[in-house]
């Protein structure tokens, strides 16, 4: 008669100061910067400003205004394009047709698009005066006399990349405008970006790691970095763990498994190689879940542990962790044999050899695999 002896196991282990509101956060007091350069990329304030032409374009300064000059000699175009996004640019025109039997008109693309002007920002009398047409444009010429030939600070907001002024020569001889941008740069432009991932689920030896953050901005003292916190509440407090990457351990002796975590990225000034926590400009981004979850386990109960040479005798097998389990066994002097489970209980025959000497047949748990993690 053999006496059946369980080894079950659980493994574990622009103009004038303005007050913005941006299409990502709330900004706040905003500081004001004037684009100058002709051509090429300069950081401006707190982006990158790249200015590039079309057509008939030179410098100028006219009532004050520059150093844009558009469509001196036929239509023409400069472009703006703003890396980081800002929230706001003012623009001011002056001089538009500013002979009598010319007809120009002044149009705007903001992120490719075509911008109607509504607000025909205030006319400080200089030159001669055009109206805002039914399109959006402004338009100077021939019985076009009503609000303004010199505009200052035509306000447009939003998340503009790109900001596209033209002006069209549409009759007379060619003139040209005279024009001033100026944008709007958030007071604290540190911005750590977006983190895009979904919630992560990982054996307790899965590593965290979600794509880095997307169009953060940085100024010229910051640094982006990656924090692993346990409260949505108070995420300072509760930071684990920070890296330059965004990958992340399970460390037993400061975490528990089954536990909701996240990651985010953090900005902010550079202090010894970390991101100063004091900060006032301090930007923390979206933050993804982390749990990591326990190892599978089993465990095995017989009612009657005492079999005969040639006899078998039924095994519950108990699981924790997430079904179907699939069960790798061995029996004394015996190779391994599979058993598959629907859920978190199952029942399962060991037979004893016809020819088995008297004494102890081990049953030994030799691998565990559930949806989750597999355990050898």
């Amino acid at each position: 008669m053999k006496h059946l002896i369980f080894s079950s196991f659980q493994f574990g282990i622009l103009w004038v100061l303005c007050v913005c509101l941006s299409p990502w956060k709330a900004w706040g007091q905003c500081e004001n910067f004037q684009i100058t350069h002709l051509s090429g990329t300069q950081q401006v304030g707190c982006t990158e400003v790249t200015v590039t032409e079309e057509g008939s374009c030179s410098n100028i300064d006219a009532c004050g205004y520059g150093p844009y000059w558009i469509g001196e000699t036929a239509t023409g175009s400069y472009i703006f394009t703003f890396s980081a996004p800002v929230p706001e640019v003012r623009v001011s025109l002056a001089v538009v047709n500013d002979v009598f039997g010319q007809v120009e008109e002044v149009s705007f693309e903001v992120n490719g698009n075509f911008y109607a002007i509504i607000n025909p920002g205030v006319d400080d009398g200089c030159r001669l005066p055009c109206i805002i047409s039914g399109t959006g444009t402004i338009r100077c010429g021939p019985g076009d006399f009503g609000q303004g030939g010199s505009w200052q600070d035509i306000i447009i907001t939003g998340n503009i990349t790109t900001l596209k002024i033209t002006n069209t020569w549409l009759g007379g001889a060619p003139n040209g405008s005279a024009v001033r941008v100026v944008f709007c740069c958030p007071v604290c432009p540190t911005d750590a970006g977006t983190i895009t991932a979904d919630p992560l689920n990982l054996c307790p030896d899965g590593i965290a790691i979600v794509p880095a953050a997307t169009q953060p901005f940085l100024d010229n003292n910051d640094l982006l970095q990656y924090i692993l916190f346990s409260d949505l509440n108070d995420t300072l407090g509760s930071i684990i763990s920070t890296s330059n990457t965004p990958s992340f351990l399970f460390t037993p002796a400061t975490m528990q498994l089954g536990t909701s975590y996240y990651i985010a990225a953090i900005a902010g000034n550079n202090v010894g190689g970390n991101v100063d926590l004091t900060d006032n400009c301090l930007d923390i981004s979206n933050a993804i879940e982390v749990i990591w979850i326990p190892y599978p386990s089993v465990t095995f109960s017989v009612s009657d542990p005492d079999v005969c040479a040639g006899n078998c005798t039924d095994v519950t097998a108990t699981f924790t962790g997430t079904p179907p389990f699939t069960l790798s066994y061995t029996t004394s002097g015996n190779p391994p044999t599979n058993v598959s489970f629907t859920g978190n209980t199952g029942i399962f025959q060991v037979c004893v050899d016809a020819d088995a000497p008297p004494g102890n047949l081990v049953l030994q748990a030799t691998n565990l695999i559930d949806a989750n993690c597999t355990c050898n």
